[in-house]
C-alpha cells in the first residue's frame, strides 16, 4: 500500500488564497469585458440576430441582412479598408500567378464608383485614354454608385477578348465619357525596359512593386552593370503611374540602394504588433552613382516608400509632379469560407517622421504626397491631350502610317512635319476640342445674345468666344513635339514592340528623362 504524500499545511493555505485570488480576478476580468460597450455592442449584434430568429413574425431574408451589416460596419472607414467576397481573393491569387484577364487599371472604393489609382501602361485602358483620378461610374448598364470593390472588379473582369462600355467622370474637367474597352490577358511585366541612354545613364523603368519586382529590378541592373563598371554615370528609375503594391517588395526594391542601417520606412499602427522600424541590410548595388526617381500623380503607396525612402535619406532626387498621398498599409485576414477583411492596420512614415496621411485616416484617407525635388508639368495633365488620347486617333494614324513614321517625315515642305499631318487627320476625322475658356465664351455670347445688351457688348464677346476658338485651334501646335513622340512611340511600339518604343523613342525624347539626365550631368561634374 502506497502511503499518501503528507501535505504542508502552509502550501495548502496557500494554494487556496491562490485560487481564491484566481477566481476574483477571473470575475474581474468578465467584468471588464463586459463592461466595454465596444464588446457589449459586439455582443448586442447575435443577440438581436437570435431574437429576429424566435419571435419575428415574417419572412427573413438573411443573406442580405447579413450582407447589409456588412456594409454598414465598412461604411464610415476610409476606402481601403473593405470585405473581401471569394472571388475577389480567388482574383488575388490568380494575379500572384503573373497574369489575370481584366482592363488593366487599379481601383478603389469611391462613393460615385471606382477611383483609378492608375492605369496600366500595356493595358487595354490605357489605349482607350483612361487616366489616373478617373471615376468609374458605370459598367454597360449598372451603376456602381454603391457597389463594393469586389463586386464592381466581378463586371470588370471576364473573358479575354470580350468587351465592357464604362461610364467615366473625370474630375479634372467634370467631364462624363462612355468609352469602350476590351478585355485581354495581363500579364505581370515589372520592367518593359532597362537600358541605358546616349549619355551613359542607366534608365529602369518600374510598373508596378507586386511579387517578384525587387527581384527583376536587381536581376536588370546587374545584368547592365556587370559589363559596363566605370562607363555608368548615373541612374534613373522611373515610378511614374506606379500603383505600388507589396510593402515586401517597396523595402526589398528600396534596400538595393541603400547602405546597410539606413531608415526606409515605419510603421505606425493601433496594435503595437503593427509597429516597425525597416532599415536597410545591405549594400547599394549601383556603387553609390547619382539618382534620379521620376514620379507623378498616378505613383502610389508602395512607390512613394520607395521614392520616399530615397528622398529622405539624400539617395535620390524626385523628379517630376506631385505623388498620389496613400501612406497607409493594409492588412488581410481570410475566413473559412473564402472571403475576408483588408483592413486598414497602419500607417508609414518615412525619415524625419514624414507622414503622407494625418492620423484619422478614415477622414483622411488620400494624403498629401511626395513633391518632386524638381517639379516638370507633363502634357499629359492637360484636357487637350486626355481628348486626343481618349479619342484613339494616334493610334490609328500611327497605324496608317506606321513605316513612314519609323523612317521620318516626308519633305513636302516648309511647314510639313508629322504633327501638322495629324491635326488635318484629326479634322478630317471631326475632332474638335472645346476647351472649358471656350466654354465660358461661348456662354457669355449667349447671355449678351439672348438679353439684348449693346451691339459693341456683342461685338467683343464675339471675339472673346473667336479668340478662345483660336487658342484650341492653336493647342495642335503647342504640343506637336508631344504628339510626334506619341506617334513615333506608337509606330515602334506596333511593328517592334515595347522595348524598342522605350530605346528608341521614350528614353531620347521624354521631358522629364531628358531633364533627369541634365541633372545627372551636373552632378557628375562635381
Amino acid at each position: 500500500m502506497t502511503e499518501a504524500p503528507i501535505v504542508n499545511r502552509r502550501d495548502l493555505l496557500l494554494a487556496s488564497i491562490f485560487a481564491v485570488l484566481l477566481t476574483v480576478i477571473c470575475g474581474s476580468i468578465g467584468l471588464v469585458v463586459l463592461s466595454d460597450p465596444d464588446i457589449e455592442r459586439a455582443f448586442q449584434i447575435p443577440s438581436i440576430a437570435l431574437q429576429i430568429e424566435r419571435e419575428y413574425s415574417g419572412q427573413v431574408n438573411w443573406d442580405r441582412m447579413f450582407d447589409a451589416a456588412r456594409k454598414a460596419m465598412f461604411a464610415d472607414l476610409d476606402r481601403y479598408s473593405d470585405y473581401v467576397e471569394p472571388q475577389t481573393f480567388r482574383a488575388m491569387d490568380e494575379e500572384m500567378t503573373g497574369a489575370y484577364t481584366g482592363i488593366g487599371v487599379s481601383i478603389v472604393r469611391d462613393e460615385l464608383g471606382l477611383l483609378v489609382m492608375a492605369v496600366r501602361e500595356d493595358g487595354p485602358s490605357a489605349k482607350v485614354g483612361l487616366m489616373t483620378g478617373d471615376i468609374i461610374i458605370r459598367v454597360d448598364s449598372t451603376s456602381l454608385a454603391n457597389k463594393e470593390v469586389p463586386e464592381a472588379t466581378e463586371l470588370l473582369r471576364g473573358v479575354e477578348g470580350t468587351s465592357v462600355q464604362i461610364g467615366v467622370y473625370r474630375p479634372s474637367t467634370g467631364d462624363t465619357l462612355a468609352i469602350t474597352v476590351t478585355r485581354q490577358r495581363i500579364n505581370f511585366q515589372h520592367i518593359p525596359f532597362a537600358g541605358f541612354t546616349p549619355d551613359s545613364m542607366l534608365y529602369v523603368r518600374l510598373l508596378d512593386f507586386d511579387a517578384g519586382a525587387a527581384t527583376e529590378l536587381r536581376r536588370s541592373i546587374d545584368t547592365l552593370l556587370e559589363p559596363n563598371k566605370g562607363n555608368a554615370r548615373g541612374i534613373i528609375l522611373d515610378l511614374r503611374g506606379n500603383p505600388g503594391g507589396l510593402f515586401t517588395e517597396a523595402f526589398e526594391t528600396a534596400d538595393l540602394f541603400l547602405e546597410a542601417g539606413q531608415f526606409i520606412v515605419g510603421t505606425d499602427a493601433r496594435s503595437r504588433w503593427n509597429r516597425e522600424i525597416h532599415k536597410a541590410t545591405g549594400h547599394d548595388i549601383t556603387g553609390g552613382l547619382p539618382m534620379m526617381v521620376l514620379v507623378d500623380g498616378g505613383s502610389a503607396s508602395a512607390s512613394e516608400i520607395v521614392a520616399g525612402a530615397l528622398k529622405q535619406s539624400g539617395r535620390a532626387e524626385l523628379v517630376g509632379d506631385t505623388t498620389f498621398g496613400k501612406g497607409l498599409v493594409q492588412g488581410f485576414t481570410r475566413f473559412q469560407d473564402g472571403s475576408g477583411v483588408r483592413l486598414t492596420i497602419s500607417r508609414y512614415y518615412l525619415q524625419g517622421d514624414v507622414y503622407l496621411n494625418q492620423l484619422d485616416s478614415v477622414l483622411h484617407d488620400t494624403g498629401t504626397g511626395l513633391p518632386p525635388d524638381h517639379y516638370l508639368s507633363l502634357p499629359e495633365t492637360d484636357p487637350f491631350i486626355g481628348e486626343i488620347e481618349r479619342s484613339l486617333l494616334i493610334s490609328r494614324f500611327a497605324h496608317q502610317h506606321q513605316d513612314d513614321i519609323i523612317a521620318g517625315p516626308p519633305l513636302l515642305g516648309p511647314d510639313s512635319s508629322w504633327g501638322s499631318q495629324f491635326a488635318t487627320f484629326a479634322a478630317s476625322q471631326d475632332f474638335l476640342y472645346i476647351s472649358p475658356r471656350t466654354e465660358a465664351a461661348l456662354i457669355v455670347l449667349l447671355t449678351a445674345q439672348e438679353s439684348g445688351y449693346s451691339a459693341e457688348v456683342l461685338q467683343r464677346s464675339r471675339e472673346l468666344y473667336e479668340r478662345s476658338l483660336q487658342l484650341d485651334r492653336r493647342l495642335f501646335v503647342d504640343y506637336r513635339d508631344y504628339i510626334e513622340m506619341r506617334l513615333r512611340q506608337e509606330a515602334y511600339e506596333r511593328k517592334f514592340g515595347a522595348w524598342k518604343a522605350y530605346a528608341e523613342v521614350i528614353v531620347h525624347e521624354r521631358p522629364d528623362i531628358r531633364l533627369a539626365i541634365e541633372l545627372l550631368k551636373k552632378k557628375v561634374r562635381l
